[in-house]
């Protein structure tokens, strides 16, 4: 017999309590199968956060019915023609049925529903990433905070410019700077150790002085435990918050793309790429296990740095219009902006063909 499919979350205050009774029954429960994936699935907190949130949709739509192979495709189909959710999205409710796959499983019920389900082709979404000057313009825009309970909260400003500024100035994904504590900071040697990583392995990123000496600002005199980013209840601040802050101040200083938490991850991974990094440092610096993640995820963001890698192999190079080899070397001085760094002095004559320089120290 299959199971029907109810959730019962035990707690006086959850929004299902309005639902009929059929629907929480005690079959499956909400509590346990979270409890389940956190547990014995190891998710992490995002993908646990995942978990909940889509199993209560999932309970919404099945009602009654049985979990049956049948009626988890009349779903999916209920999914993709009727609610119009792409293949990642639909992907993202078929992960959530493969740890209830687990869950059924290991709690001894039918767990055959989802035999012969593939995952549905992923679709490349066109990553528009941050040019400097934006993320510049980013961070130097103020968002006013008022008080929250009474509490001043002016300081959360300087808290989420910082924590932009290390995102952008590092790669890292926005889960690894959230819960980054203070201990794992090295600001002498500009340097924090990321151990709640999505691959489960430390890894080091560096940073400048500037962004040094705010982080040196923002952790004060608080305990190596803390978090060093948090909200006004100092607690670890909350992507969702972060993301509607951040949207706002992006507005604010007349950015038109859509501007959300990872696209600093994107922005950064692009731009060291087309400054002629190569992918496999790139790799190595994103804490991507395969370097065919970050080909993937971001040459094709940067086409012209794959034609000039090509054109610098030593048997393409004598053959390439020795114009474009000027070009290149020219793009690459120039992408330092030596005209912006007061730390150099630097003089520059140049026409269409010749190119000269001189560079100081300041």
């Amino acid at each position: 017999m299959y199971p029907a499919f109810n959730i019962n979350n035990s707690s006086s205050h959850h929004p299902l309590q309005t639902i009929p009774s059929p629907l929480r029954g005690t079959m499956i429960d909400e509590k346990d199968f979270v409890s389940f994936v956190s547990i014995k699935e190891g998710l992490d907190d995002n993908s646990v956060d995942n978990c909940r949130k889509t199993i209560r949709l999932i309970n919404l739509w099945f009602g009654e019915k049985k979990l049956t192979k049948e009626n988890v495709e009349v779903y999916f189909g209920y999914l993709k023609n009727e609610k119009k959710l792409k293949p990642n999205t639909l992907n993202a409710y078929l992960f959530v049925f493969r740890h209830l796959v687990a869950y059924c499983n290991d709690r001894g019920l039918p767990y055959d529903f989802l035999q012969g389900f593939k995952a549905f082709k992923k679709t490349k979404s066109d990553i528009i990433v941050l040019t400097i000057n934006e993320i510049e313009a980013i961070l130097e825009t103020k968002i006013e905070y008022g008080k929250f309970y009474g509490k001043d909260c002016s300081f959360l400003d300087f808290r989420d410019k910082t924590l932009i500024s290390f995102l952008a100035f590092t790669g890292c994904r926005f889960s690894e700077a959230r819960d980054l504590k203070i201990k794992h900071l090295d600001l002498s040697a500009g340097r924090a150790i990321l151990v709640d990583t999505k691959t489960n392995e430390n890894r080091s990123v560096f940073f400048a002085e500037d962004l040094a000496n705010n982080l040196r600002e923002l952790v004060g005199e608080r305990n190596s435990e803390d978090l060093v980013f948090i909200n006004s209840l100092g607690k670890r601040v909350y992507e969702s918050d972060f993301a509607f802050q951040l949207k706002k101040r992006a507005i604010q200083a007349g950015i038109t793309k859509r501007v959300y938490p990872h696209l600093f991850r994107h922005s950064f991974a692009t731009q060291l790429l087309m400054s002629g990094v190569d992918v496999a440092v790139v790799s190595k610096i994103l804490g991507h296990k395969d370097v065919r993640t970050t080909v993937d995820n971001y040459l094709h963001l940067a086409d012209t740095t794959l034609k000039e890698a090509t054109f610098m192999h030593p048997l393409i190079r004598k053959n390439v219009d020795p114009s474009l080899i000027f070009r290149m070397v020219r793009n690459a001085y120039e992408s330092f902006h030596f005209e912006t760094d007061k730390r150099f002095k630097h003089k520059i004559a140049q026409d269409e063909k010749s190119f000269k320089f001189e560079l100081k120290l300041a």
